[in-house]
């Protein structure tokens, strides 16, 4: 009933207006305990007759039940000095912003003026008479990858207004082209996409003063999306982009009648909101990130998707033959050990053939046939090794070769997009395809890369950092011992396995510097004992033992580690060396795994985030070096701690140096930047 929200709220609790309840029962346990004695009071009247644990519970929390539901009752007998009348919302009163911007509340910033105003469209033939000063200017075009966008004009506010330049009149306005050479003080909301959108329609590509989406993504690296980024800064508009293409069939059906309202309410609020993103930049140290490291990147960026990387079509095919004929045998050695033929990408008829028909256990109560759970069921069954073996090599083909080939343009060329808002860490991203994702981990998954090529007189250079994020580690923990190795050229991985297995670094095994080798990586990622336990396939005590001595060799890791979750704690971000920031909300929940993995995010964000910093100040360093030499090499590529180039045969000496110095020379850490220099005419071969 109704009535007795009250009452359940009192024994459950409700963590989200932080009402306690009574620990350990919870929305099942209160129902059935209220169906029996109608209220709180009831409850705690027969409480002899409750028993075991149930009991113990609502003992011990009596005082909290109580308290709890008298916070979630709301008092309705309360006299007031003004009517219901009183309180009919006429709309937002303007003046209300300058309460909103003394006390940070970002979020209700503009609100006031967008609903005291209705925007207005002004149609123009001509940029004439209008000022590009500090200009926001905002593209009008469709929501699709950045290749098939569709331009329709240009949006920008002035006076009170937003006016919209069609872009076939501005094919034809000279006040428009001149103005777009204005670049230093353009401004609009994503750089790289508008500069493919102008080069695509034979306009003037400049680079723009300010990218208002990268700057809001450093305030917000929390948004998950453009419109979650649009409304932490407090925009509102008429339609998401989500709901622009969700309610359309296809992109062609997301009309210009759509797209207009959308973009003038975008225009109209962010122009009014610009001057704040970069108050708040400064204010939160971020300025200098934003200017020397992010903005700088994105012409960068812009030329290396529009250059592209060959795809020899014909290696894909042949690597798609290869592993039909391998899907075909697992097929078969699955189908034999089942007994019966059944569809192995059917979730529902896996699980009957390996928990009904095979008697295997460990999928739970959803009888999962999830990856983790196959790992898990790993020596319970021999199908089990030949369904793994089935699943990779099926991500092979759907992922890798069906899917890349269909992202290969006229032009025999893969034109991925990288993405410098998506991660809170500040690593760039890739997609349209993602290349990120194509495996180095095992020979099958490297066999793709022999796909990406070079044309002839060309070669593919790869300049890849050696344990970077290590080097980091070593840098911002100041660990002495960690440092002198990486100053001596000592193999890491080696001296940290003398120190955990208590043997000198003559003595070392292969398996042993394997063990060592998880650790270090492990101990970047945050992980616990149980993760560790997990992926070497030992006890949890075997390593505790483990991380407990590499603690002991390396103190100033444990302590740098400690002083990042304080921080966190405290604050509920971290911060890269260069004042990046990840918001960690996670650290403080209530839950323990929630509150476990903010921990696991907080050691590694800091170190992840450096080294990605780092690899974007390398990527400006050999830009810059590749112009001063003027070379013909193009840069194509970004992947993880790895940059790919297209050299041509008489410029590999050069830039074999080049690139090895402006990335060895990028930032000026405790310990030596290490880059490893390859080339071939496949990306297979570069590696």
């Amino acid at each position: 009933m109704p009535k007795q929200i009250i009452d359940l709220k009192g024994i459950m609790g409700d963590s989200s207006d932080n009402i306690p309840g009574v620990a350990g029962i919870g929305e099942k346990g209160a129902t059935k305990l209220l169906v029996q004695y109608g209220s709180l009071e009831n409850v705690y009247e027969n409480i002899d007759q409750i028993k075991g644990k149930q009991k113990e519970k609502l003992l011990n929390d009596k005082e909290n039940a109580f308290m709890s539901k008298e916070l979630a009752t709301i008092y309705t007998s309360m006299d007031f000095p003004f009517t219901i009348q009183d309180c009919k919302f006429d709309g937002y009163d303007e003046k209300v912003n300058d309460f909103y911007q003394k006390y940070e509340m970002r979020s209700l910033i503009s609100k006031t003026t967008m609903t005291s105003k209705s925007y207005q469209i002004k149609t123009i033939c001509s940029f004439k008479g209008y000022d590009s000063k500090d200009l926001l200017l905002m593209p009008v075009n469709s929501k699709e990858a950045y290749l098939n966008q569709k331009l329709y004009g240009f949006m920008f506010f002035n006076n009170e207004e937003v006016l919209y330049l069609k872009v076939e009149d501005a094919l034809e306005d000279s006040y428009f082209k001149n103005m777009l050479k204005h670049e230093t003080s353009l401004r609009t909301w994503d750089a790289k996409e508008m500069m493919h959108l102008l080069q695509r329609y034979g306009f003037y590509v400049p680079s723009f003063k300010e990218d208002l989406h990268l700057a809001a993504f450093l305030l917000h690296s929390q948004a998950t999306d453009t419109d979650s980024l649009i409304s932490s800064l407090g925009i509102e508009l008429p339609e998401t982009i989500h709901d622009l293409l969700k309610k359309a069939k296809t992109v062609e059906a997301c009309h210009i009648d759509r797209l207009l309202p959308v973009t003038c309410a975008w225009t109209w609020q962010l122009s009014i909101r610009q001057d704040n993103i970069f108050d708040e930049l400064k204010k939160d140290n971020l300025l200098d990130l934003y200017e020397n490291i992010e903005k700088p990147l994105v012409r960068i960026l812009f030329e290396m998707e529009n250059q592209g990387i060959h795809i020899d079509e014909n290696v894909l095919d042949e690597i798609g033959a290869k592993t039909d004929t391998i899907l075909e045998s697992l097929t078969q050695q699955i189908h034999e050990m089942a007994h019966m033929v059944f569809n192995i990408n059917s979730p529902k008829q896996l699980a009957g053939v390996l928990y009904d028909e095979l008697n295997l256990k460990g999928g739970g109560k959803k009888r999962s046939t999830s990856a983790e759970v196959l790992e898990k069921l790993k020596g319970s069954h021999p199908i089990i090794d030949v369904l793994l073996d089935y699943r990779k090599y099926s991500k092979i083909k759907s992922t890798y070769i069906e899917g890349l080939k269909k992202h290969i343009q006229q032009d025999s060329k893969i034109h991925t997009c990288f993405n410098q808002a998506m991660t809170q860490t500040g690593r760039l991203s890739s997609s349209d395809p993602n290349l990120q994702n194509i495996s180095v981990r095992d020979e099958q998954g490297r066999e793709i890369r022999k796909a990406f090529v070079a044309q002839k007189g060309y070669k593919l250079l790869s300049a890849d950092y050696s344990q970077i994020e290590l080097r980091m580690l070593a840098h911002m923990a100041n660990e002495t011992h960690m440092i002198e190795a990486f100053k001596e050229g000592a193999d890491i991985h080696n001296r940290t396995a003398s120190h955990i297995f208590h043997v000198s670094q003559e003595d070392v095994t292969p398996d042993m510097r394997r063990v060592a080798k998880t650790v270090n990586f492990g101990i970047v990622y945050g992980q616990t004992e149980f993760g560790l336990s997990q992926q070497l396939k030992i006890s949890r005590k075997e390593a505790g033992e483990f991380m407990e001595t590499y603690f002991a060799s390396y103190p100033n890791i444990h302590q740098f580690m400690n002083q990042l979750i304080d921080f966190c704690k405290e604050n509920g971000y971290v911060e890269t060396m260069f004042h990046r920031r990840r918001m960690i909300p996670e650290i403080n929940d209530k839950n323990f795994m929630t509150r476990e993995f903010g921990k696991r995010a907080a050691m590694n964000a800091p170190i992840q985030g450096s080294a990605a910093d780092l690899i974007k100040i390398a990527m400006i360093r050999v830009d810059q070096a590749m112009k001063e030499k003027n070379v013909k090499s193009k840069m194509l590529l970004q992947i993880h701690d790895e940059l790919i180039f297209l050299v041509p045969d008489d410029e590999l000496e050069v830039m074999q140096a080049l690139v090895k110095e402006a990335m060895e020379q990028a930032m000026e850490l405790k310990v030596p930047l290490k880059a490893s220099i390859n080339f071939g005419q496949s990306w297979y071969e570069a590696k």
